[in-house]
């Protein structure tokens, strides 16, 4: 079973509300679109005349050996789906060892995370619970050997889908926004021995602010178009982030990845690795544990195709070299 397929069984057992909060955007869905449309711009040069036939797809991330370059994104809202999904979700990614940031927003636990999933784990903080509950979850996140911690930043103004601001699927309280300061960026440095992630940054001066006040890794992401409508795709603001400080600090990429073929357009611009958010919705939606694993798979093999079909023996050999970009329109599937 393909990616469509499973988006289209997830629509159709998925309730409505989960279907309807996952598939949303911010107002217009300009971002969300153009997430799409911009990876859809650049194509790879084809490479037949090589040797390649078993490529490395693995990569070291805080320091953590990992299958490939792509791990399960923070999402929140995996309850909406059924009660056994969040649950479902940490099962699969440990039996296929990617890596897992969970969601400050999301019912578990940082223990209760680790109880549940043999999978690499990184927690993302929101301020908007306050510092201590950031700090209470960071500091068990430490004690329990999760790979690193951080914050999500970019929730400046509230998560909106179409033009309403839905109520926390953690709590069921109106959501919030929260100022992004980096102090909280050195607070929180200053308090976890663990490597700090900044999630949010779609630029090069946030990127410096971030780093200048201690973060160890940043995530170009505009939230799956989920808050700035008409804002740039997470993968036209990468290259800009990692000129501005990708020697300094390890640059991952979220939004709008949804191919193995995007894993590799992100890391050909620079990204250690990227975040996977919708489509492991639908694979959980679909068919639980065994639709997850199916999601993680197809990447897999993606990513592995697109490496020998290029020429390219490793991941890490891969380079912006590998793509040619143009100027029309690519494929879209929200």
């Amino acid at each position: 079973m393909g990616l469509r397929e499973i988006r289209e069984l997830a629509r159709r057992k998925m309730p409505a509300e989960a279907w309807h909060h996952f598939m949303g955007a911010a107002e217009s869905g300009a971002t969300l679109r153009r997430n799409q449309r911009a990876l859809g711009r650049f194509l790879f040069r084809q490479k037949i005349f090589h040797d390649i036939a078993d490529p490395d797809t693995s990569i070291e991330l805080f320091g953590r050996k990992l299958p490939m370059p792509a791990a399960i994104a923070p999402i929140g809202s995996f309850s909406l789906i059924g009660a056994a999904a969040e649950r479902e979700v940490a099962e699969a990614a440990g039996r296929s060892g990617v890596m897992m940031f969970v969601s400050h927003a999301a019912k578990p636990t940082c223990r209760e995370w680790a109880q549940a999933t043999t999978a690499p784990l990184v927690f993302m903080g929101y301020l908007s619970r306050g510092r201590d509950a950031v700090l209470e979850q960071a500091k068990e996140a430490e004690d329990l050997g999760f790979a690193a911690v951080g914050i999500t930043m970019d929730v400046v103004q509230p998560v909106k889908i179409g033009d309403e601001v839905p109520l926390s699927t953690k709590d069921g309280k109106p959501r919030k926004g929260q100022a992004a300061s980096p102090k909280d960026i050195e607070w929180l440095k200053q308090r976890v021995s663990l490597p700090v992630v900044i999630k949010g940054i779609m630029g090069a001066d946030d990127a410096r602010v971030a780093v200048e006040a201690g973060a160890d890794a940043l995530i170009v992401s505009n939230h799956g178009g989920r808050i700035l409508d008409f804002n740039r795709a997470a993968i036209e603001a990468l290259p800009e982030v990692v000129d501005a400080v990708g020697k300094k600090v390890s640059v991952l990429l979220d939004s709008g990845i949804r191919t193995g073929g995007d894993v590799v357009k992100a890391i050909a611009l620079g990204a250690k690795a990227v975040l996977v958010g919708r489509p492991v919705g639908w694979g959980v939606g679909a068919a639980g544990v065994q639709g997850v694993e199916r999601v993680i798979d197809l990447l897999s093999e993606e990513i592995r195709r697109v490496l020998i079909m290029t020429g390219t023996a490793t991941i890490r050999d891969v380079s912006r070299a590998l793509l040619i970009h143009e100027q029309a329109p690519g494929a879209i599937l929200s």
